[in-house]
């Protein structure tokens, strides 16, 4: 008697990292600018939290798979929507 086994990998094409890399780039220019914009926050904690708050959403968009379905299904939804 054989025991099969299965193995699901998600594997992404070019299009959509490309897609995930500039929603990133995005979404930390906002981080950016949120972050600048907190007025009681002074020069080094400014830096600290918008490194912090860089590290989890990079580790968010590049390594977690659920996530980056959620972004590739909303592309998804968007494109297929009329104009």
């Amino acid at each position: 008697m054989a025991i099969a086994s299965l193995s699901m990998k998600v594997k992404r094409g070019s299009e959509s990292w490309a897609y995930i890399y500039v929603f990133l780039g995005f979404a930390l220019s906002i981080e950016g600018i949120i972050v600048s914009m907190a007025t009681p926050i002074r020069f080094p904690w400014k830096e600290l939290l918008f490194v912090a708050m860089a590290a989890v959403t990079i580790r968010l968009f590049l390594f977690n798979g659920w996530f980056q379905n959620k972004l590739i299904g909303l592309k998804g939804r968007y494109e297929d929507a009329e104009r």
